[in-house]
């Protein structure tokens, strides 16, 4: 019996990871790379779960200028090279109109080359590198922040709660390297000094190494960068080293899925986020009632991303009336979307700005909005 279910668990996944064969005429089919597996696939799944719940709002509506909203999703894994699989062969075979992720930065950049091969454009709602918008790439808009734009938007806040010397324990990729470098400068700048800077590999389950040189500098802040696993053992393996400085940290810092992996341990840990259901707006009342319906658990950063990444695709399509690239494209440069987080702009890099970011801090009853910033036009 348990072999059975075993084969139908891998025919289900199967199933929801191949091209749609039976697309119709009337189907509009984008594809989508996320992580479903590998070392960040929790948070991936919550990414899926949010764009399915914006297709479904989106096709509940009337669809893109008349046709179903369909999302072929291919699993990258945050890996580059797989990433690249998955986004050759939804353009290739399966003919998507436009692409959406593919979460990991390392493998966004990765797939922003297979956008450019082809002509297609790419939007990403979580990848934060700072370079990706710098290529020169016109196929690719980022809905969402940079590391190097938090940085500035946070620092003056990070240095009034303290911040006099800061330490960074960040994951082994674009971002973490990304949230060090940009952070730091940002920092020093408000009269901080950064006292060091251990980087980790996500493999690495022991951190104890990183944070034993962490603790011998005795910070007041310790800046991290790392998703729900990670995040987890990052807090736990700080606490239990007796490191006492004030955690924050970019990612799932203050998500449901990392509270209950770390307990009480996340209390007045501080993220440094994109978004966080305690937004006091109507469309974000809507989509968290919405999403703890669906799911029954509210949405991570990583679903609300995906969750206006379809949104802000879809309008540009509908505005274009047409499946062409190009049209899609200046349909895209052209955005002026109200989502969950504000309003949503891309400057000609690619790179949206005018929308809202927030500090939280976990309390006994949620993470509460300590601070809020906007990003600008960095053009």
């Amino acid at each position: 019996m348990r072999a059975k279910s075993l084969v139908f668990g891998t025919l289900l996944v199967a199933t929801m990871l191949m091209p749609h064969a039976f697309a119709h005429a009337d189907d509009l089919l984008v594809g989508a790379v996320y992580p479903i597996t590998g070392p960040v696939a929790y948070d991936g799944q919550t990414e899926w779960n949010g764009a399915k719940l914006a297709v479904e709002e989106v096709n509940a509506k009337g669809g893109v200028f008349g046709k179903t909203l369909k999302l072929d999703v291919q699993d990258g894994a945050c890996n580059p090279a797989q990433s690249v699989s998955a986004a050759e062969k939804l353009i290739a075979q399966t003919k998507v109109a436009s692409l959406l992720g593919a979460f990991c930065s390392s493998s966004t950049g990765a797939v922003m080359e297979v956008a450019k091969k082809y002509g297609i454009p790419l939007v990403t709602g979580v990848s934060t590198a700072q370079d990706l918008t710098k290529q020169g790439n016109k196929w690719f808009f980022r809905a969402t922040d940079t590391s190097a734009l938090l940085g500035q938007a946070f620092a003056p806040a990070i240095a009034k709660l303290g911040a006099k010397r800061v330490a960074f324990l960040v994951v082994n990729d674009d971002w973490g390297r990304a949230v060090a470098s940009s952070y730091g400068e940002a920092l020093k700048k408000q009269g901080s000094e950064i006292v060091d800077t251990e980087i980790f590999s996500r493999d690495d389950t022991d951190l104890f190494p990183y944070i034993t040189k962490i603790k011998a500098q005795k910070p007041d802040v310790v800046i991290s960068a790392a998703n729900t696993q990670l995040a987890a053992n990052v807090t736990k393996q700080l606490r239990q080293l007796g490191v006492t400085a004030t955690l924050m940290g970019e990612g799932a810092f203050t998500s449901e899925s990392y509270l209950k992996l770390v307990g009480s341990l996340g209390k007045d840990v501080i993220g440094l986020a994109e978004y966080v259901p305690a937004i006091d707006n109507a469309a974000n009342k809507a989509f968290v009632k919405s999403y703890k319906e669906h799911y029954n658990e509210e949405p991570s950063k990583f679903s609300a991303a995906a969750y206006q990444a379809v949104h802000i695709l879809a309008d540009a399509i509908n505005r274009a009336r047409s499946t062409d690239p190009e049209e899609i494209r200046q349909a895209l440069l052209k955005t002026d979307y109200n989502g969950l987080t504000g309003n949503f702009k891309f400057a000609s890099n690619g790179q949206a700005y005018n929308f809202d970011v927030y500090m939280a801090k976990n309390t006994d009853s949620g993470p509460a909005i300590v601070g809020k910033g906007s990003i600008p036009n960095s053009e």
